[in-house]
């Protein structure tokens, strides 16, 4: 947007914050409408007055800031970790790490609500007398993000926060929008976060499209490039792709680390990534 805030929610990147997200999914999809959004005791009368308070939608929104976050599974299946480790590559040459960045850096990692962010009509840090705050590298159940030595916090969530056209002469399945959402045009959409792309099928925004590779067909427009440089690999390397698309998923509450094989036992990336090298060269 002009004023240059990361707006990272919703699928049209509108939305700034946790709690401006929860307020409005509260009202929106539930039809329980909190103290802090609406002015009446009972706006959509249905005769529950005063049905949340502002303490109840800062528990769901710490509740979602502290959620395990996404991972990788690279199995032990030598061909399977090869595979995943090649497509990782094949995926930045191609282009597709252009606007699905494989990881961002926040510089603290430090949440706190109420948000300094938190547009009107959602509690703002002068409500209150001090926020909330806790560390999300520290606290909240495993796994967590990723804390660089210098305080910084990894955020392997492969996506850029920005909106982009998909849609070209040929390809319009992304077009079918008719109405536009905070003054943002219907043919934009905030860039998908793959960090979960192996177990949030099926896709697209409607959930239309049933495999990736399908996902990755009706990429027009800005990203017309680099779906056609896809599908002029050869077939074993989109298949490499659609591998590391695969692995990245949702990993169960407390799992110990945030890449893994198939039995959730901490896996060495890095250790895969240089036997895959020495097999290379030694094939040279």
């Amino acid at each position: 947007d002009a004023d240059l805030v990361i707006r990272p929610f919703q699928q049209k990147g509108v939305v700034v914050s946790l709690r401006e997200f929860t307020n409005t999914a509260f009202n929106q999809h539930l039809g329980m409408q909190s103290i802090e959004r609406f002015t009446l005791s009972d706006p959509d009368l249905d005769g529950v007055k005063n049905e949340l308070t502002p303490g109840d939608i800062t528990a769901v929104t710490v509740w979602q800031a502290a959620l395990n976050v996404p991972g990788q599974i690279i199995p032990a299946d030598a061909k399977v970790s090869r595979a995943i480790i090649l497509g990782e590559r094949t995926f930045s040459r191609i282009g597709c790490a252009t606007c699905h960045v494989p990881a961002l850096e926040l510089e603290s990692p430090v949440f706190s609500e109420p948000s300094p962010f938190n547009p009107p009509g959602n509690l703002q840090p002068r409500h209150v007398p001090r926020p909330f705050t806790f560390d999300l590298t520290a606290a909240g159940p495993l796994p967590r993000l990723e804390r660089t030595g210098e305080g910084r916090v990894v955020v392997r969530a492969f996506t850029d926060l920005k909106r982009h056209d998909l849609c070209d002469a040929e390809l319009q399945h992304f077009c079918n929008e008719r109405v536009e959402q905070s003054d943002v045009g219907t043919r934009f959409f905030i860039t998908r976060k793959l960090w979960d792309a192996g177990s949030s099928a099926p896709y697209g925004h409607r959930g239309d499209l049933t495999t990736l590779t399908e996902a990755i067909h009706f990429h027009g427009g800005e990203a017309r490039q680099s779906r056609d440089a896809f599908f002029a690999l050869a077939e074993e390397e989109r298949a490499e792709i659609v591998e590391l698309l695969k692995s990245l998923q949702v990993l169960p509450e407390g799992t110990p680390a945030l890449v893994v094989d198939e039995d959730l036992r901490p896996v060495d990336k890095a250790a895969i990534v240089a036997r895959i090298g020495r097999a290379r060269r030694r094939a040279m």
